[in-house]
C-alpha cells in the first residue's frame, strides 16, 4: 500500500531528504539526471539514521565511517559491503508516494 510522504516540490533535483512512510525511515533522493527514488535511511554498517549523510547528487556518503552509496540504483561504491533497500515510489498529481510492504533495510554482516 502506498503512502503519501511528501509534495514533488519539497524535493529538488540533485537533493534529497529523509521522510516516514508506515514507521519506515527512508531516503527520498532525486539524483542528478534521474529520477526519484527512495531507500533505507539507516546505514546498513551501523543502523545510524542517514539524516546528516552527505549527498552530491548521486553519492551518498554516511557521516560516521564514511560508507558510500549510487542513489540511482542503492549500489554500494565504497566498500562493495551492503547495498540499500529500495522502496517502490509512485508520483501523481506532484505527490509523492512510497510502498513499504515486504521492504525491509538490509545490514551488512557483523
Amino acid at each position: 500500500m502506498f503512502t503519501r510522504v511528501c509534495k514533488t516540490e519539497t524535493l529538488a533535483e540533485g537533493g534529497m531528504r529523509l521522510v516516514i512512510a508506515d514507521s519506515h525511515l527512508i531516503i527520498l533522493a532525486w539524483p542528478d539526471n534521474g529520477e526519484i527514488k527512495a531507500f533505507q535511511g539507516v546505514c546498513p554498517h551501523s543502523n545510524t539514521p542517514l539524516a546528516e549523510a552527505d549527498f552530491d547528487g548521486t553519492i551518498l556518503t554516511c557521516p560516521l565511517h564514511f560508507w558510500t552509496w549510487d542513489l540511482n540504483s542503492g549500489t554500494p561504491v565504497e566498500p562493495q559491503e551492503s547495498r540499500l533497500a529500495e522502496y517502490p515510489v509512485r508520483i501523481e498529481d506532484g505527490v509523492v508516494y512510497i510502498d513499504t510492504d515486504g521492504v525491509a533495510p538490509l545490514f551488512a554482516a557483523p
